[in-house]
């Protein structure tokens, strides 16, 4: 290692003593190892070290991208210090930026499928579309040059073409498009489509592209070389690992090929760091540093003759023209009133990405980013993928209350009609189910629409005696609700529908006489909610409202009303403190409905202290206040004190709560799904009550529901 460094600087000495040579830069990729590189381009900076040509490849054509457009070596470091990588690969939309009409429906999947023509799943083909990844590269380089030679350091950059296999050199163009082609890992991120091409990782064919920095007049190459070794069998530990060493194979003979063409390489000691070990990103920048200087000394190279010129990234540009690219069943038209910006006008690229975020928040995209081409004007072309019109949700959840269950829902969105949803559900478990959900919306941020909702349902009914099951009945009910509502923005849902339903109750561990009870009437509901999360809020509030009622005669064995509400709100004290409270009400006022459709409570969502569903009643009042800790951006605690009061007559008397529950909740956030630890007990502290969920495990139609 001594005498290669000893060798290199005799090199680099002799290069800028008696010559005036240009000089070329390689960056390789290598996932998180290449980040060494933002290491080297500080020393570069520090010494004022001349670099005419840059060539990059994955990472290293974003790091190399950014130092040939103006960005320097302390700059890329700190875009790249404060980016949460989990930021990028996380692509769900925040319950918050949740259209309200979507919110009608709480989360029903933990993964979705898209569907071929026959409407079977097909397997994916990557972990995510790489939509936050090319917003955040538009972010950064929005206004840079059509021609990559004029930059301010000339720059090129390499991907694979997946269809071809054969290597492309971008040289023109967007540059955000440019590296997002280039660091398209497969099976991480979604193949790049640009031109009817689809564009996968550079390193496949080039991954340290020095043979494109010489063809552009590079006199002498140094390369950076940040790729992994080849594992051996005991490295090889999960499913990232095998991916990685596929394409390490290739790249290992590539890699040798490219050093023929550098006068340098330089290989800084990144052994023990994985493909995707972004949180150690800044022992890896010093990696890259470190090595930097043992090459070069700033004594022995001469200072740039002119200052780099500093990179702006803040131009505001007035928009001649907006245009639409890659929608197929989606207007030009509608994707324009999504945007809201208008042709003519003065926007900035932050304008611009709100606009983007609020179309993709529409759920109508899997991916839509911008490019601005300038020329005598400018012109703003969205370039969008829809989101696929069939898809099929799975759910799995396990829980303390209801045990395994799994669920399939079929979502065909404006396949029926335009602007609709048709959500077809089938659930088994404890409670097994087939449930069709039809909506049809006019208009878009606000208007009216109708709903057709059936539900098929059979569950099992616990009574316990001293919190132990004591007996159990098995419930099948027929359901049909028809509604029509109005949905304003953000702000709630109101319905109004009619309702009838069936239900029989039969024996399974009890004895009792089995029966029969129908029921027809007509309601009217509401919903609110601004919540940041479903599982684990911080700030926000939710609030649903139910009024129905059924007249004794043909169609109705009893007459009632019903109501039910609950309302949630979170009042944050900073980013990691919240105080909750929930307050949830149901009656049947002066008429008891107990035998055939109590309210039931109990649970890890209702009453910590009892078992789900343990107490039925025909009126029921829980209050719950809950102080919230954000203790990592993933991971969440509750303490929370709650009273509950039952009876058969409705009261508004808070000083005869009859039972209090303290609770206790740990959770932690997963791309498919929350997972939930928790126990309850008395104010005796004589009894526990320990709950856990893995997954979404709550009512995804509670609204649709009469």
């Amino acid at each position: 290692m001594k005498k290669q460094i000893i060798i290199g600087i005799f090199i680099l000495i002799s290069l800028f003593l008696y010559t005036q040579e240009k000089v070329g830069l390689a960056l390789s990729g290598g996932g998180a190892r290449a980040l060494a590189h933002i290491g080297v381009l500080k020393v570069i900076d520090e010494y004022g070290l001349q670099i005419d040509y840059i060539a990059g490849t994955s990472t290293g054509a974003v790091i190399g991208g950014l130092y040939a457009i103006g960005y320097s070596g302390k700059e890329i470091e700190n875009i790249f210090l404060e980016l949460d990588w989990s930021d990028i690969f996380d692509e769900s939309i925040p319950r918050a930026d949740v259209y309200i009409g979507q919110k009608r429906w709480l989360p029903y999947a933990n993964y979705f499928f898209d569907l071929d023509e026959n409407y079977f799943p097909k397997l994916p083909i990557s972990f995510i579309s790489g939509n936050n990844l090319i917003n955040f590269l538009f972010d950064l380089t929005h206004q840079s040059a059509h021609d990559f030679d004029d930059f301010q350091i000339p720059f090129r950059c390499v991907a694979t073409n997946v269809l071809t296999g054969e290597k492309k050199v971008f040289a023109s163009g967007a540059l955000h498009e440019a590296m997002r082609a280039s660091m398209s890992f497969p099976t991480v991120f979604l193949p790049f489509e640009l031109d009817e091409q689809r564009y996968i990782d550079g390193g496949i064919v080039s991954n340290l592209p020095a043979e494109i920095v010489k063809e552009m007049g590079a006199d002498f190459v140094i390369g950076i070389k940040t790729n992994s070794p080849l594992k051996n069998d005991a490295d090889l530990k999960n499913l990232i690992d095998v991916l990685e060493q596929t394409v390490n194979i290739n790249i290992s003979e590539n890699m040798k090929e490219s050093q023929n063409y550098c006068d340098l390489t330089i290989s800084p000691n990144l052994a023990e760091f994985e493909l995707l070990d972004f949180t150690k990103k800044q022992e890896i920048i010093a990696r890259g540093e470190k090595i930097a200087r043992k090459y070069f000394t700033e004594s022995r190279f001469p200072k740039r003759k002119n200052k780099r010129a500093k990179f702006t990234n803040s131009t505001q540009f007035k928009l001649s023209k907006i245009e639409i690219k890659g929608n197929n069943f989606l207007s030009t038209r509608k994707i324009k009133e999504y945007f809201k910006l208008t042709e003519n006008s003065v926007y900035g690229k932050d304008e611009i990405l709100l606009a983007i975020r609020k179309i993709y928040n529409s759920q109508l995209f899997s991916s839509i980013y911008p490019v601005v081409e300038f020329n005598e004007e400018s012109i703003l072309k969205l370039k969008a993928k829809e989101e696929k019109r069939e898809k099929l949700g799975v759910n799995i959840s396990i829980n303390s209350d209801e045990g395994i269950s799994t669920s399939l829902t079929l979502n065909l969105t404006n396949v029926i009609q335009k602007n609709s949803t048709l959500l077809l559900n089938t659930q088994v478990g404890n409670k097994s189910s087939f449930i069709s959900d039809y909506v049809k919306n006019y208009g878009k941020h606000y208007g009216a629409y109708f709903r057709i909702f059936t539900d098929f349902s059979e569950q099992f009914i616990y009574s316990y005696e001293n919190q132990e099951i004591d007996k159990r009945v098995k419930s099948f009910e027929v359901n049909a609700n028809l509604g029509v509502g109005i949905f304003v923005s953000e702000a709630f849902i109101l319905e109004g529908f009619g309702y009838a339903y069936n239900v029989n109750l039969y024996k399974d561990i009890a004895t009792f006489e089995e029966r029969e009870y129908h029921s027809a009437g007509i309601g009217i509901k509401a919903y609110h909610e601004s919540l940041d999360d479903v599982t684990f809020p911080m700030r926000g509030a939710q609030m649903l409202f139910k009024f129905s009622t059924a007249k004794a005669g043909v169609f109705s064995e009893k007459g009632n009303r019903k109501s039910y509400s609950r309302i949630r709100m979170l009042l944050p004290f900073n980013e990691h403190i919240s105080m909750e409270y929930k307050f949830e009400y149901g009656s049947y006022f002066e008429n008891s409905n107990e035998d055939f459709d109590p309210f039931y409570v109990g649970g890890f969502d209702s009453f910590m202290n009892l078992n789900y569903a343990e107490m039925s009643a025909p009126i029921f009042k829980i209050h719950t206040i809950a102080t919230r800790f954000c203790l990592q951006k993933k991971f969440f605690a509750d303490l929370e004190i709650g009273f509950l009061s039952l009876g058969d007559v409705d009261f508004w008397q808070p000083e005869k709560f009859e039972y209090k529950s303290f609770g206790l909740k740990l959770g932690y956030k997963t791309i498919l799904g929350p997972i939930r630890v928790g126990c309850g007990t008395d104010e005796n502290f004589a009894n526990v009550q320990y709950h856990f969920s893995i997954g979404f495990n709550f009512d995804p139609f509670e609204f649709s529901k009469r």
